[in-house]
């Protein structure tokens, strides 16, 4: 009896492996046709196509379709899909209304990905998922130099072959200016790649809290100096008024770089505390030339010394502070009274220097 049963785990075991290596037959054109226009009858909107092997051929015959011409969203997960099942779709007439296109784990290259980007009738197209393709920095850079893609907002490149060249090129494109959301995890991403793809989402998160009116408000958001010179990038950060940067483990290359920037002139508080602020970055901040309007400055929590003290107790700029924070730093006597008998910060409404 043991014998008999391992006998029969054997064989199922056996033709398990055998099911599994075995790859499915593509559908034929007919089965194709007729499952696809079996799915349109019930929603001529969207037309989800999961684990159907449908190869090249099979994305021909559906490219050939004129129910397709009111398919909003196209979804072909694991259809088995290469380059010329890609290149019929990107040229197919009854595709003109798509405005997302999933090609999840298919067979995709950049010759595909460039018959995408060369496509005159994907103009309303927003989504563009490639996920888990073999697509590299040529096909990138065709999606970032196409003029065909206007209204692009989300591009899945996830799990792909993409290195620095081709996500600097997107990230730096011109042409996608609507891109809200790029996805590019598990490719072949080196620190300049890593960097402007970690730029690109800053730039991304502060224009939406820019919608949302609350872009001054970053404290303990961890954005780091990368976060500080997105920040200024923006054409927006001129209108705040107020700007918390408090805990954000800056150092003084963001703090000088903020001093300098002409886009704050408007600001009239600024909070740096919790930082890694030493005198040069205190020294950057009484130098400014664009400060003048500060009437808070909190520097609460860094590593300013009697050198940045000083030059913050003489600082011209900062006449008009009616508060300034100082407590938790390193200044010694000398810094402190340079800071009590300071005949400059004549505003200040707490001359104490601490916590306040």
């Amino acid at each position: 009896m043991p014998s008999f049963r391992w006998t029969v785990f054997g064989l199922a075991s056996l033709y398990i492996c055998l099911t599994a290596s075995t790859p499915s037959p593509l559908m034929s054109r007919e089965e194709t046709t007729q499952y696809v226009q079996s799915k349109l009858e019930r929603n001529d909107k969207v037309l989800r196509l999961n684990e159907k092997p449908l190869g090249d051929e099979g994305a021909r015959t559906i490219a050939q379709l004129p129910s397709l011409i009111n398919v909003t969203t196209l979804v072909i997960y694991k259809g088995m899909v290469g380059d010329e099942g890609v290149r019929a779709l990107a040229a197919s007439p009854y595709l003109r209304n798509l405005g997302a296109l999933h090609l999840e784990n298919n067979d995709i290259t950049d010759a595909g990905v460039k018959y995408l980007a060369a496509s005159k009738n994907l103009s309303h197209l927003r989504t563009l998922n490639l996920y888990r393709n073999a697509v590299t920095d040529s096909g990138a850079m065709a999606l970032a130099d196409s003029p065909n893609l206007p209204n692009l907002e989300f591009l899945n490149l996830n799990y792909n072959q993409v290195g620095d060249e081709g996500a600097v090129r997107l990230i730096d494109s011109r042409k996608r200016e609507k891109l809200g959301t790029l996805e590019l995890s598990y490719n072949s991403l080196g620190e300049k790649g890593k960097n402007a793809w970690e730029r690109f989402k800053l730039l991304q998160k502060f224009k939406g809290m820019n919608r949302e009116g609350t872009l001054g408000q970053l404290e303990k958001s961890f954005i780091g100096d990368q976060g500080v010179y997105a920040l200024l990038e923006l054409p927006h950060i001129s209108e705040v008024r107020e700007l918390s940067l408090s805990e954000n483990n800056l150092t003084d290359e963001a703090i000088i770089a903020l001093a300098q920037s002409p886009k704050l002139s408007r600001l009239v508080a600024l909070s740096l505390a919790g930082n890694q602020i030493t005198d040069r970055g205190a020294i950057a901040l009484a130098q400014s030339r664009t400060l003048k309007n500060l009437k808070a400055l909190d520097l609460n929590f860094n590593y300013i010394e009697n050198a940045g003290a000083k030059a913050l107790a003489h600082s011209p700029t900062l006449a008009n502070l009616e508060s300034l924070k100082l407590g938790q730093n390193r200044i010694g006597s000398e810094g402190t009274k340079a800071l009590v008998e300071s005949k400059t910060l004549t505003k200040l409404a707490h001359p104490i220097f601490g916590f306040y």
